[in-house]
């Protein structure tokens, strides 16, 4: 039943986010790529905590090992400290970004992504199919954020 929640809740808050990207894109101002990459980088953190916490109860049921919860940390560990990074450098962009700006963005955007792909990684090696199916559901939204970042570094 907890797990149900969970997801339910998960789910919501998606849709939640989903609904204020579409109802701010008619206000002035809220069609800047920074800013949409710098919500889908919010995003981001807020599903890398919720796989921390699934991660650690899938280790109390004992329904992952400890060599995958190990590589799961770690790899989660990575993701979260790139994203914030990430997300630190959309905080220091004013107005239109520049060359530099977005040349830094893109370098910080290669690093999250490549810590996403060693989540993903970690994922994969999950033995247990219900486990593995919980994780890669949270993964699904951390690659959907991945999309609308990549749309502001290309």
């Amino acid at each position: 039943m907890r797990h149900r929640r969970t997801l339910v809740g998960l789910v919501l808050v998606l849709a939640l986010a989903s609904l204020s990207f579409k109802c701010s894109s008619g206000q002035p101002g809220t069609d800047d790529p920074v800013r949409k990459a710098a919500k889908a980088a919010d995003t981001i953190a807020g599903s890398i905590n919720e796989m921390i916490k699934l991660k650690r109860q899938l280790a109390q049921q004992k329904t992952i090992t400890p060599e995958e919860e190990l590589a799961l940390t770690n790899a989660l560990l990575k993701a979260n400290t790139a994203d914030k990074a990430f997300l630190a450098a959309t905080k220091q962009v004013k107005g239109t970004p520049t060359a530099a700006d977005k040349s830094n963005l893109a370098t910080l955007f290669s690093a999250v992504s490549a810590a996403v792909n060693e989540v993903d990684t970690g994922v994969l090696g999950v033995k247990n199919p219900d486990s593995k199916n919980k994780l890669t559901t949270i993964l699904n939204t951390i690659k959907s954020s991945l999309a609308v970042i990549s749309s502001l570094t290309q």
